[in-house]
């Protein structure tokens, strides 16, 4: 095995890019809803959607938190190597699945493969990013905006390659099999044989952290325990505009397909077409403005210097766009062109998560702190979400109601951020009241 350090340390947002693009791959399971629903033949979405739940639960609420355990323990090779084995584990099970002649033998293996593909990647999601902000103190928004921009950009050149997959061969195992080999080369092959990090309170050679405004002094960063950050009211505002967030984002991200379908077949497309031949070119478009919003977000969270300036922005910005697509959503070029602003606008979702914990919190602890707020706040969102919406167009006919319930959800997530805002402009006159009176 081998070492990357301090002199190379951009090998390890770069790396993490490529690994997360090809690797986590639940961003495909739009794709293959609603082909599962057409290859058993069910009249219903919210059965086929529950494996959300699964991957939600395995990327975001187990794995996260494990990953980060063992992260603070033992560094980041162990996660990665358990990341990779469990991806193609759950891989092979859907290889088992997708070959079951009726859904009542295929519907536990669908869930449990499922989830099996969700801890891994939760697992690599709780170590690549931890990695990141441990070697970047100076650049953690711009660090992590290009590390996290593989999570949604792999998208580019996995749905083109899964719908000709799925074109020549047909749904069939070796779609998963293919993810399953890749995901296990790159998780195992990198992240397990060359990543490392180094002491919680290292710093670049050359770099001295800002002076604080009020006082005019160098401020030594703070590294709060767990249970210190869970008594700061500023774990709870991020933790209420995580959850509020990611439900949204995940309600209308992972029914994308079916809303896609429920809107262009209304203007003549079929089902069919819409599935196999527009959902992967959308795929691709979102993930392209994606990429760039992760890395726009973070570069602009570095210059605003707060994730709290920076939150509100991307929570209001996606609300609202969320209503654009949805006004249009029968014309496929006023989708495309709306999805590509709207995924611009997510695409700073998981760079400010990430990089607001260390910014805040520090970095000492950061794998446990971390890892349990996003999967108790973003987990519970990426979890329940998917279904929610699935089970709202069940009951109504449609996605009116869910998608409605998507903005006033971002929107709720803009006033945590705003909370959040005042809470840390009232610290710091606090302070600046303290040094002037001293």
């Amino acid at each position: 095995m081998f070492k990357v350090g301090e002199n190379k340390r951009w090998f390890y947002p770069i790396s993490a890019f490529f690994i997360t693009a090809v690797s986590l791959t639940t961003g495909l399971w739009t794709m293959f809803y609603p082909l599962i629903i057409a290859k058993f033949e069910m009249t219903i979405t919210s059965p086929v959607m529950l494996a959300s739940m699964f991957t939600g639960l395995g990327s975001m609420i187990m794995g996260p938190p494990v990953a980060g355990y063992i992260f603070d323990k033992k560094g980041p090779k162990i996660p990665a190597l358990l990341s990779g084995s469990f991806i193609a584990i759950g891989m092979f099970v859907l290889t088992i699945m997708i070959r079951q002649e009726t859904w009542a033998s295929a519907q536990p293996l669908w869930y449990f493969g499922s989830f099996l593909v969700g801890f891994g990647s939760g697992l690599w999601g709780g170590t690549y990013t931890t990695t990141v902000a441990r070697w970047f103190p100076d650049r953690v928004g711009t660090a992590m905006g290009l590390a996290v921009a593989g999570g949604g950009t792999g998208i580019i050149i996995l749905s083109p390659m899964a719908g000709y997959i799925i074109r020549t061969a047909g749904f069939n195992a070796t779609i998963f099999t293919i993810l399953g080999t890749i995901a296990f080369i790159m998780i195992v092959g990198v992240g397990f044989m060359f990543y490392t990090v180094p002491s919680s309170d290292w710093k670049p050679k050359g770099w001295v952290p800002k002076p604080s405004a009020i006082t005019g002094k160098v401020v030594e960063e703070k590294h709060f325990t767990l249970k210190e950050a869970m008594a700061d009211k500023r774990f709870w505002i991020l933790y209420g505009g995580f959850l509020c967030s990611a439900f949204a984002f995940m309600l209308f991200a992972q029914n994308a397909s079916l809303i896609l379908i429920e809107g262009l077949t209304k203007s003549g497309m079929t089902a069919e077409h819409v599935s196999v031949n527009v959902v992967p070119l959308y795929l691709s478009l979102v993930a392209a403005t994606g990429f760039l919003g992760r890395f726009g977000w973070g570069w602009l969270m570095d210059k605003l210097g707060s994730p709290f300036k920076t939150l509100p922005l991307v929570y209001f910005s996606s609300g609202l766009m969320i209503l654009v697509f949805y006004l249009g959503y029968t014309s496929l070029p006023f989708v495309m062109l709306s999805a590509g602003v709207l995924y611009f606008a997510f695409g700073g979702e998981p760079t400010v998560h990430y990089a607001a914990v260390p910014a805040i919190f520090g970095r000492k602890h950061l794998g446990k702190i971390m890892t349990t707020l996003n999967a108790f706040s973003v987990g519970i969102g990426i979890a329940l979400g998917p279904y929610f919406g699935a089970f709202i167009r069940d009951k109504t006919g449609g996605y009116f109601w869910a998608i409605m319930l998507a903005i006033v959800l971002r929107m709720i997530a803009t006033g945590f951020s705003l909370t959040g805002l005042m809470y840390t402009k009232k610290m710091d006159a606090e302070e600046k009241a303290r040094h002037e009176s001293s």
